[in-house]
């Protein structure tokens, strides 16, 4: 199996401005750093709930489900290799979006299943009739796309699941920065499964706390396949309160998309091509300095971007959007590399 490369993390990661894993700049709300503090006591001896029950009740609360409809996973890998290990016949055949987030691929060949991947069109978008020119038994696609950032109409997935029997998965990490969920389809398709992330909008990649919302049988299987305690007491408390902190939560997303228009508009201005994004990073290129050149540069100036090698996207670079200081930091070095006057 091919190796998933996760973006880098070096030792001395206080010297580096890290841009290169799609993290949250922005600190939890304190009420959420206390409630997990709060956990730090004797409790720690016992084991946590089997199915992270409170946070499931709430999350089903705030989007009209009921709590059978949704599963805590230890980080929405968890999910994908569940799913991979018991929704899939191991003579089945996947297929996924390329460029799209590779730890996909990866998860697939370590379960045995084989699977296609389906160019992305010339604009970047899900090219969702060449994915019905065979017969998949189950397609994973990232709404928005990871590297991307493009964003899939939700009249598209649902025009899409009325032609499609197999099983649907859409990854939504990064929809809650602009909010095109495709939640209200589970409700009226049963081969749906939709998987969220407390890493990116949250600020809790650290706690590794991910969702699957689906229909109860495909609920059901997932605690079936599941570890015996998958989420431990402090992520399940960390997730819980993020969750009620919606105060706290709409001010870092508005803080972010803010200092993501201010860094199309100043890497527009350096001659980028930029992607159209709806997540928190930027795809983008310039058109006289290559990417791998432009990656190597900024980590020589302790700058971390993400490069990927493979057709189409190591035409570009992965940008993280950082606090503002590390954006305008980020500006000047990509002028002079590139000799933006």
């Amino acid at each position: 199996m091919s190796e998933y490369i996760p973006g880098e993390q070096p030792e001395n990661l206080n010297e580096f401005t890290k841009l290169n894993t799609n993290e949250n700049p922005f600190p939890p709300p304190a009420p959420v750093l206390e409630a997990i503090a709060k956990q730090c006591n004797g409790n720690l001896r016992r084991y946590p709930g089997p199915s992270a029950m409170p946070v499931r009740k709430l999350f089903a609360e705030k989007n009209a489900l009921a709590p059978e409809n949704v599963f805590v996973a230890n980080g929405s890998d968890e999910i994908f290799t569940l799913l991979f290990r018991g929704f899939i016949e191991p003579d089945g055949l996947a297929a996924f979006p390329y460029p799209s987030y590779s730890l996909y691929y990866t998860m697939a060949e370590a379960n045995g299943i084989s699977y296609d991947t389906i160019n992305l069109d010339e604009s970047l978008d899900v090219n969702f009739d060449a994915f019905l020119e065979k017969k998949y038994d189950m397609i994973i696609i990232a709404n928005p796309n990871n590297p991307t950032g493009k964003g899939v109409d939700i009249d598209r997935i649902q025009s899409f699941l009325s032609r499609y029997e197999g099983l649907l998965v859409v990854d939504e990490a990064y929809v809650d920065f602009y909010g095109e969920t495709a939640i209200g389809l589970v409700k009226q398709y049963e081969n749906l499964v939709i998987t969220r992330s407390f890493s990116k909008s949250y600020s809790l990649a650290g706690l590794r706390v991910g969702l699957a919302i689906a229909s109860k049988d495909i609920i059901t299987g997932f605690l079936k396949l599941k570890d015996s305690y998958n989420v431990d007491r402090l992520a399940e408390a960390g997730a819980y309160a993020a969750l009620l902190e919606e105060k706290g939560f709409r001010y870092n997303i508005e803080m972010l998309r803010n200092n993501k228009e201010y860094l199309e508009d100043a890497l527009a201005d350096a001659g980028f091509e930029i992607v159209p994004s709806k997540a928190n990073f930027l795809f983008v290129k310039h058109p006289g300095v290559g990417s791998e050149e432009i990656y190597t540069k900024l980590k020589e100036r302790n700058i971390l971007v993400r490069y990927f090698n493979g057709p189409v996207q190591s035409e570009y670079i992965r940008i993280t959007v950082g606090t503002m200081m590390e954006v305008k930091l980020l500006i000047k070095e990509i002028r002079d590399i590139t000799g933006a006057e």
